[in-house]
Formats: C-alpha cells, sequence, structure tokens
C-alpha cells in the first residue's frame, strides 16, 4: 500500500526529546557505563586535537612573510572549521562503536516505551541485542571509512584551488552529515532487523529529513563536554525519528 511521504520532522527538536529522556528509569543505566567510558576518551581526543591545531597554526605563522599574516587568520578559520567537523566526525564514530551495545539496547527501549513493538520481529535476548549492535557498528565502518578516506582526498586536492577551497567545510560537513545520519537510524534500523543496505535506500528517499538530521548530529558532537550526554541523546533522537519517518516504510 502506497504511504503518504512523512512531513519533515525538526531534527533539534528530536535530540532536545532525546535529552530529556536520557534519566527515565529504564535507560538512564545504559547512559551512566558508556558515558564513563567517553569521558576518558573526550580528555584524549580533545587534547589531541588542540595541541595539533595550535602546533600547526604555529608552523604557517612562521612560514608566512609578516605582510601576509592576515591571510594566516583567513586559512586557519577555514582549517578550523574543517578539524572540527574531523573532531566531532571522528569522535563519534569512535564513541558510538564504543557504545553500540548500550545503544542498541537503548533503541529498543525506546521503541517498547513509544508504544511502538507491535510489528516488532521476533524478540532478542540483551546479549543479542547488544551483540549485533556492535557487529553493525563494524559493517557501518567498513562502509563509512573507505569514503570518508576518499572524500578527505578530494577535499585535500581542492584546498589548493583559490576559491574552491571555500567549498572544503561544506563538502566535508555534508559527508559527515549523511554518515551520522545513517550512524543514528541504524539502531532503530537493527532492531527491526532491517538490513542496512535498504536503511541507506530509506535514508536516501528522505534525504533532507537525514541530513537535516544529521547536521544535527554533527553540531551536537561539535560542542566540548556537552557532547558527552548529546551523543546518547542522539542516539534517542534517530530512534524516535526512525519510527515516526522511516520504520512503517521500510516494515512494508
Amino acid at each position: 500500500m502506497h504511504r503518504q511521504q512523512p512531513s519533515i520532522i525538526s531534527s533539534p527538536a528530536l535530540i532536545l526529546e532525546g535529552l530529556r529522556l536520557l534519566w527515565h528509569r529504564d535507560i538512564r543505566w545504559l547512559v551512566i557505563i558508556p558515558l564513563l567510558i567517553n569521558i576518558v576518551l573526550f580528555a584524549g581526543a580533545t587534547g589531541f586535537a588542540a595541541q595539533w591545531l595550535g602546533g600547526w597554526l604555529e608552523t604557517v605563522t612562521n612560514l608566512v612573510p609578516d605582510w601576509l599574516h592576515w591571510l594566516v587568520w583567513i586559512i586557519w578559520g577555514l582549517f578550523a572549521a574543517l578539524a572540527l567537523v574531523i573532531y566531532a566526525f571522528t569522535f563519534t564514530l569512535v564513541a558510538n562503536l564504543i557504545g553500540s551495545p548500550f545503544y542498541g539496547l537503548i533503541a529498543e527501549k525506546i521503541i517498547l516505551m513509544m508504544g511502538d513493538n507491535q510489528t516488532c520481529p521476533e524478540p532478542r535476548t540483551m546479549s543479542e541485542i547488544a551483540w549485533g549492535s556492535f557487529v553493525r557498528q563494524l559493517q557501518l565502518m567498513g562502509y563509512l571509512i573507505p569514503r570518508a578516506i576518499a572524500v578527505g582526498l578530494l577535499c585535500l586536492m581542492i584546498s589548493f584551488i583559490p576559491l574552491a577551497n571555500l567549498l572544503v567545510p561544506v563538502l566535508a560537513g555534508s559527508w559527515a552529515a549523511w554518515s551520522l545520519a545513517l550512524q543514528y537510524l541504524d539502531y532503530g534500523a537493527d532492531i527491526d532487523q532491517v538490513g542496512f543496505r535498504d536503511l541507506r535506500q530509506r535514508a536516501a528517499a528522505q534525504r533532507w529529513q537525514s541530513m537535516g538530521f544529521g547536521f544535527s548530529a554533527l553540531a551536537a558532537s561539535a560542542i566540548p563536554i556537552l557532547n558527552l550526554l548529546l551523543l546518547p541523546a542522539t542516539v534517542i533522537g534517530g530512534t524516535l525519528l526512525w519510527i515516526r519517518s522511516n520504520r512503517l516504510q521500510a516494515l512494508d
């Protein structure tokens, strides 16, 4: 049966709704454990990124004549934007891989809490869901990493072309947004035992919605310290988006 195309759902509102649900009694223990792990990961990743960016700026400043130092700050601004995208994307990818066993269970809890379990496939045990989520994250990384390298090389080549290099943060950000949309929709899709290829097709069929959520997820993951809570909140937001926008179509 043909279903009407769902209207665009506010992506920031989904993440905020996820933030409000974080401390629900059925979910909070699944949030605390990966949160503690991500605090350690965040401290290391942020310290490394800050040190690397500061060293790069100092090197470029020393190479450029004094009368061109104004240009350094323009380049630095573009490079900082690109570095922020890379940082947010990498941090989210690694943090989601580590937290995936817990986030898969969160997605199941959210689907049950929303009273949307009437079309669930054969139920699985907690260990099966946790392991399945981890395996799906590995599958997702197998899809994303080679393409991320290709996009990175393209951005590197474009960065040497005047004016065109202004598009580098846009290209990198768009790819990161698409990647994060797939990543966060995948938790709900995995609970429904929907294949990753079918998930990509469904996300592509609603590209504006998917990209909007991906950009919101990217912005959330780029906010230092707050991103530690926004990451699991975005897992919930992605699951809510799967329920409200993708799920019925995927189960047709």
